[in-house]
């Protein structure tokens, strides 16, 4: 989508409560095929896409609002017979759109009052904003009321305009997905992920995170103050690793045999009593190699004959001790 400010990735499109961002449902896009789309009621994919968002919430009182990315006369028209209200912004080259109110017919100017037209159960109206702006809904009337906004080029910083109520109910509902959207970005997953099917789990898992904490927000007392988003998500941490026990991994293959004796415990060195008593040491003394090194001093604890200065530590610190006294040799 090239007016998007991420431009290429995963398009979901989502249906949520317009106050609390909380997620109802959501559809995975994945092409022209995503919906079985009815060839005889000639409804576009933008139009279908709300249809099967509000599927089971048909004649129960809701009302849907959306921007000018989906909404048409004729898509208003289904969700009108399905029970549904719906409002929002709309393009005025849709289909079905009066011809009187296009930009070429009817000229507006800043401060001019805005224009009604009325078809069956539809209103639409076409108004001057910042821009040009055309609404449309199946719940509202033409009522206006007057209100104060700021204009530096009016005496006092201020002037008087009419709105049309279907304005500012769409600027109060019209939020409840980018209400979503800050929420999944306060804390979202911060690597990129090479599988796609892996950005949809990082995507359903910070969803149902923000909407436990809406719901959990919602069971708290009046009065009491409900914990923080990064506390929540730490509870949620800590449950799940209720009952598991955490231990430290080592990287690389695990050790077949377990460490001996020598390389733990506490270990002194100690001086046979007889002195003609010199056997070989077993760190250094090396018969393959023609070197004998016999030796006075012994392991208290090991039992075994070893030089009391280096070969006392490489028997006790390392795993392959003789390995280690050549290297000293020949360094």
């Amino acid at each position: 989508m090239p007016a998007k400010p991420t431009k290429w990735g995963i398009k979901t499109f989502a249906l949520c409560e317009s106050n609390t961002g909380y997620a109802l449902r959501f559809i995975i896009y994945t092409g022209k095929n995503t919906f079985e789309v009815d060839r005889s009621s000639k409804l576009t994919i933008t139009e279908q896409v709300c249809l099967e968002l509000m599927r089971g919430y048909e004649d129960r009182g809701y009302q849907l609002y959306m921007d000018n990315f989906y909404s048409s006369p004729q898509l208003f028209h289904e969700l009108k017979q399905r029970g549904v209200g719906a409002c929002g912004t709309v393009k005025h080259n849709r289909k079905f759109m009066p011809y009187d109110l296009q930009p070429s017919v009817l000229a507006l100017n800043k401060g001019d009052d805005p224009v009604f037209m009325r078809c069956q159960d539809l209103v639409t109206c076409a108004m001057m904003d910042t821009k040009r702006v055309h609404f449309l809904s199946s719940i509202h009337s033409d009522n206006t009321f007057e209100k104060i906004v700021r204009d530096r080029k009016s005496v006092g910083g201020h002037r008087t305009v009419v709105r049309p109520v279907m304005c500012d109910a769409y600027n109060d509902h019209m939020n409840g997905v980018d209400v979503l959207d800050q929420k999944l970005g306060s804390y979202s997953y911060p690597h990129k992920c090479p599988k796609w099917y892996m950005t949809i789990f990082h995507r359903i898992r910070e969803v149902a995170l923000v909407n436990g904490y809406i719901i959990y927000c919602k069971s708290v007392p009046t009065g009491k103050k409900p914990m923080t988003a990064v506390m929540f998500r730490e509870k949620v941490i800590d449950g799940l690793l209720d009952g598991w026990e955490m231990c430290s991994s080592k990287k690389g293959r695990p050790s077949v045999t377990e460490k001996p004796d020598r390389l733990t415990g506490r270990h002194f060195p100690a001086q046979y009593t007889d002195p003609k008593h010199r056997p070989e040491c077993v760190v250094c003394s090396d018969r393959t190699i023609k070197k004998r090194v016999q030796t006075r001093f012994y392991c208290r604890n090991c039992g075994k004959p070893m030089c009391a200065t280096d070969c006392f530590m490489l028997y006790h610190t390392q795993k392959n001790f003789r390995g280690a006294a050549r290297n000293n040799m020949r360094n």
